[in-house]
């Protein structure tokens, strides 16, 4: 029966099967009029699952991050941490200092369900094509503003970035050892978990306006958002006690940590359960210390002093075993640990590929490479990945003809006007230097008809 039923889900959720499948928000049109990290991951989301995202730069200067790689490092023109965080979507130029700008972004935003902004709070209003503005032209619309402290309240002009929203939720407190100072967790994680959100709002909204026909205001604060993931504030409020650091321990599993082994791998074991503990005191070859209730009984082991005795123990066993070791005697024994993988180990990881996480895609543009797929696997509209980035104003003639029907006379006259560009002549906003651009279909869109 077990066999059936994994044959069953593989084939169920085999992602090469993806394409053959309907997208689960394919009659959704998104206007992400956001940058940098925060906003452009709300869009990402809904893209991934089938959305139309129109994407809204200023000409000639584009996102910030089209330039905000890693250490300076780009591939093929582009920087591939931008390419990573706008899959799939359709990018425009409007100036939005310009009276026709703004009016071009409302046509646009009559036409779409879904407006994503995250300015500085009320910034958008002050423009002109907030919510206010533009919930009066299209009432079905749901508009989510990603700030960093919401769009009211006594901190809502603040500035805020990722750094800034893990010390102010909190999450930079919590981490570290407790005789070490705190740390920011590594990458954007003040910017991802947020837009998580914030795409669960958006899906919340939609589904609220199948029932009513009516769209609605999202405010998404980052640092909120952050706030929802640490429940030790609140283990505080009950209890009065600060939970403080605890490094690489759970407080809720005895023993639990990153341990080194003989080898110098990395390994993080937690138990959980006293018949886990049980396993693991046999496979250490200390059954001896099965039979004493404050090494087995949870609540006798998350004492401190007993939870230092075992985690001791452990940190010894583990460093005198390779790695494969350890992993064969967890297999043997049913106790849980993991590798502590670098990003080599990752990209190459036959179990991520195999499910779809990691995905060799060919693009047309910038050729083969690894990315992320879907982070959720959905049996029937599963999520996809389908083209890559693309430079400053690359649908300008596509999204204008096809969504708004302007003629070629039309752009140009955008065009004269400043109201709408390209790129500028740099590294991260040009087409690859081995693109053809006057052959590319897409960028030429309906030209002369």
């Amino acid at each position: 029966m077990k066999g059936d039923y994994f044959s069953f889900t593989e084939q169920l959720f085999n992602p090469s099967a993806a394409a053959e499948k309907p997208e689960a928000l394919k009659q959704i049109r998104v206007l992400d009029l956001s940058r940098i990290i925060y906003g452009p991951m709300v869009a990402k989301w809904l893209g991934m699952f089938g959305a139309e995202v129109i994407k809204v730069e200023e000409p000639e200067e584009g996102d910030d991050w089209r330039t905000g790689t890693y250490w300076g490092k780009f591939w093929k023109d582009s920087c591939p941490y931008f390419q990573s965080l706008n899959p799939n979507k359709y990018f425009v130029t409007i100036n939005l200092k310009e009276q026709k700008g703004k009016e071009l972004l409302l046509e646009i935003a009559k036409n779409v369900d879904v407006v994503i902004e995250n300015y500085r709070a009320g910034l958008t209003e002050a423009w002109g094509i907030g919510y206010t503005t533009v919930s009066k032209i299209n009432p079905k619309v749901i508009y989510i503003s990603c700030s960093g402290y919401g769009q009211y309240g006594p901190l809502k002009f603040y500035p805020s970035y990722d750094i800034v929203a893990q010390s102010m939720s909190g999450v930079a407190r919590g981490t570290g050892f407790p005789d070490r100072k705190t740390y920011k967790l590594p990458d954007y994680y003040g910017d991802f978990l947020p837009a998580l959100f914030g795409a669960i709002g958006v899906l919340a909204a939609l589904n609220a306006r199948e029932r009513t026909g009516k769209g609605q205001y999202i405010d998404m604060a980052q640092s909120e958002g952050l706030m929802r993931v640490m429940h030790n504030w609140t283990y505080m409020a009950q209890t009065g006690d600060d939970l403080g650091c605890t490094g690489n321990n759970d407080p809720t599993m005895a023993p639990s940590g990153i341990f080194r082994t003989r080898d110098g791998k990395f390994l993080a074991i937690a138990v959980a359960t006293g018949k886990q503990c049980v396993s693991l005191l046999k496979a250490m070859e200390k059954a001896e210390l099965a039979e004493k209730k404050e090494y087995v009984e949870t609540l006798a082991r998350l004492k401190p002093e007993n939870a230092r005795v075992l985690n001791m123990l452990l940190e010894e066993w583990v460093a005198s075993k390779n790695e494969n070791e350890v992993i064969e005697l967890a297999l043997k024994w049913e106790f849980p640990v993991g590798q502590v993988m670098d990003d080599e180990k990752i990209v190459n990881d036959d179990w991520r590929r195999e499910r779809g996480s990691i995905v060799d895609f060919d693009d047309e543009m910038y050729g083969k490479g690894k990315w992320a797929g879907p982070a959720v696997s959905l049996s029937k509209t599963p999520g996809r990945l389908k083209w890559l980035s693309r430079p400053i104003g690359y649908h300008n003639r596509y999204i204008f003809k096809t969504l708004l029907g302007f003629s070629d006379d039309k752009i140009k006259e955008l065009e004269k006007d400043g109201v709408i560009g390209y790129w500028d002549n740099r590294v991260g906003k040009r087409p690859p230097e081995y693109w053809n651009i006057e052959k590319d279909e897409i960028f030429n869109y309906g030209k002369g008809k």
